[in-house]
Formats: C-alpha cells, structure tokens, sequence
C-alpha cells in the first residue's frame, strides 16, 4: 500500500510541470497616465503541445476603450531552457475616468491536438490594475503624442464676391487616440453670415507608431447682410504625452470682404446715402487726427494709449483663485485655476512664464513622483503681482 502511494506521489510530481507549462498574464508599462491616455497591454501567453483552434476576448468595460494594434503574434521561442509557443496581442486601452483602473481577468480557450486526441484547454490571465491620474483641464480630454490642426479656404474671403459661397475645412489629426476620442464639431455662427455644415469625416488609422485619431469638419459659408465681419479663432487643448503637458492649438481669426455690393449704374455711381457717410466719416477722421496731435503736442498721451496701458497693468482676475489654490494641497485643482490664470494674462498681451506650468505638469503626470514647491511656482508664475 506504502508502495503504491509512493508511486502514485511520483507520478503526481513528475506530472506537475505539464500542468504548469501552459501560462497567460497581461503586460503593463510603468506609467501614470491621465484620463483619455494611451495604455499599451500586451497579453502573453507561453504554451506547450499543438495548438490547433484558439479563442480570446478582451473585456469590454464602462472604465476603458480599447483597440488592438494589429494581428495577434504567434512564434516559437525558447524560455527558461525549454521550447514554448508564444502567443502575443497588444492592445491600446484608454481610461475614462480617474481613478483605479482594473483590466482582465482574460481567458484564452485553446484546443491542443494529440495523436488523434483534442483536448479543450482553458489559460487566465488575472486581473492588473494601474492608477488613472486626472485630466488637467476642465471639459472634454483630448491626450495625444501629437496634434495637427489645418484650417483651409476655397478662397479669399476678405475679396469675396456677391453671392459667392466659400469652403471651409478644418482638419484635427492626432497621434495616440482614437477617433471618438477628438472634439465635437465647433460651433461656427455669426449674425452676417449663413453656414451649411456637411457630415463630418471621422476614422481612426492604424500605423506602425499606433492609432491616429481624423476628423474633418467642413462649412459653406455666405454673408448675408452686406457688412464686414470676422470669424474668431478656435482654439483646441490638448494634453501632450511626450512633454507631459497641457498645450493649445488655435486657428487664424478670418475676415470677410462684402458679403453684398450695392446695386449701380455703370459700376461708378454710388448711393447717396453711402456718399453722406462717407463725408462724415472723412471729418471724423480728420477732427480725431486734429485732436491726437493736439494732444501729442501738449505731451499728453491719447486716450488709446491710456486704455491700453490700463489693459496691460490691471491687476489679474484669477490672481485670488490661483493664491489659494496654491495653500492646498489639491495640485490639480491648482493646475486648472494656473490654466485660468494664464489664460486671462495672455488675453491682454502679457506673456506669463509657461516654464512655471511646465514645472507643475511634471509633478503631477511625470514618470515618478516629486517634491513640488506651491509658493516657489505661484512667484514664478504671477512674477511682479
């Protein structure tokens, strides 16, 4: 009996590498990515025996959306002195929220063939997790290694003709993302003009460097009202993941000609209304020219030069805000009143050090945690106020 239970333990030993040989686990970099970032996972598994029909599915989830970034890999390779067939698949996953963010367990059925045997044979990975930082600004994420923004016109229109209707085309192409993940189309409205807008383009391209995020946005547009006007910038924030900071591209303000010309006779005459304004306007100019000089010549700066000084010096709205921000110890809360801040100061032709923000983004989305100093960051970034 002793001998037969020693026999059976024998067996049980030299068996249990067999059973051991087949393993999966999921593969996360180190890394803290913020909200919309792209995580690559790579699922690795090491099997023995002949493997004739296989079957995985990644999870979906509420937390994540996912991509693969390309067929799965299958190759034979030697590991720890033996010989494994190595299955890989990566994938890219973007979290949603902040937070803790758990991925798997994942489970690969395989069917082995031995002899004229199948064997059906289930491998799980289990669960990793990995923690999501928040997004540094408020409204929608947009993370990418890059961003691209192109804004095209069918033609001039600060030379546009009665009735002629120009294209306008707005590309955003981003490294990184996928693209449900771009903006929403921006609105495009003013009260002289009429817009058509056409169904967007919006694809993401797999490549070598990984997904590409398109979307494309075109209007028709016409003046109506025969006056001048201006379409103002648009401006599109992003997180940049190489820098690891929050950046901004705007496009160009557009104006337009007449959108309609007057109506005459020969192509010389003009209304007598348009004359009489015209007169007027010519007066006004002269008696402000009069005025300025005047003014220069009593050494008193004219009243445009004041205003704009006024604009330059007055003090900072968000200053408050930004102060006691930076006695807390929420960084990203004061990362967005900083955003604000910065801004508010460009809107009136100040240039705040973008270095001090830089610093700030390091500290909360940098590979490794650091010391960051509030008060050295709020004079770097305020300077004399």
């Amino acid at each position: 009996m002793v001998i037969r239970l020693l026999a059976c333990l024998a067996v049980l030993v030299l068996a249990a590498p067999a059973f051991a040989q087949d393993s999966l686990r999921l593969i996360l970099p180190e890394a803290r990515p913020v909200i919309g970032e792209i995580i690559p996972l790579t699922i690795r598994g090491e099997y023995t025996g002949w493997i004739t029909l296989e079957d995985m599915e990644f999870p979906d989830s509420a937390d994540y959306d996912w991509i693969q970034l390309g067929p799965d890999d299958w190759r034979d390779e030697r590991v720890g002195g033996r010989q494994r067939r190595i299955f890989e698949r990566r994938i890219a996953v973007f979290a949603r929220k902040a937070g803790t963010l758990t991925l798997g367990p994942v489970t690969h059925v395989l069917t082995k063939a031995e002899g004229n045997t199948r064997q059906r044979v289930e491998v799980t990975a289990a669960e990793v997790r990995l923690p999501i930082q928040p997004y540094p600004a408020p409204g929608r994420p947009l993370v990418a290694r890059s961003l691209k923004v192109t804004d095209e016109l069918s033609a001039d229109p600060a030379r546009i003709r009665d009735d002629q209707t120009i294209l306008r085309r707005i590309t955003l192409t981003a490294e990184g993302t996928m693209a449900h993940l771009l903006p929403a189309r921006p609105e495009l409205r003013a009260p002289w003009l009429i817009s058509f807008t056409s169904p967007e383009k919006r694809e993401t391209r797999l490549t070598e460097r990984g997904p590409v995020g398109f979307v494309q946005w075109e209007w028709s547009l016409r003046p109506i009202t025969g006056e001048q006007g201006t379409l103002p910038p648009m401006r599109f924030s992003w997180f940049d993941t190489n820098k690891r900071e929050l950046r901004g591209e705007i496009t160009q303000p557009i104006p337009f000609g007449y959108g309609r010309l007057e109506q005459n006779i020969g192509g010389s005459a003009r209304p007598v209304q348009a004359t009489a304004w015209s007169m007027l306007a010519v007066l006004a100019a002269g008696g402000l020219a009069g005025l300025v000089a005047m003014l220069w010549g009593k050494r008193t700066r004219p009243l445009s030069v004041l205003a704009l000084g006024w604009r330059r010096w007055r003090p900072n709205p968000h200053l408050p805000a930004l102060q006691a921000a930076a006695a807390q110890p929420d960084l990203f809360a004061l990362r967005r009143v900083a955003q604000d801040f910065v801004q508010a100061e460009d809107a009136v032709g100040r240039c705040p050090p973008r270095e001090a923000l830089a610093t700030l983004d390091h500290a909360l989305f940098g590979p490794s945690p650091v010391e960051f100093d509030r008060s050295a960051f709020l004079r770097a970034l305020t300077g004399r106020q």
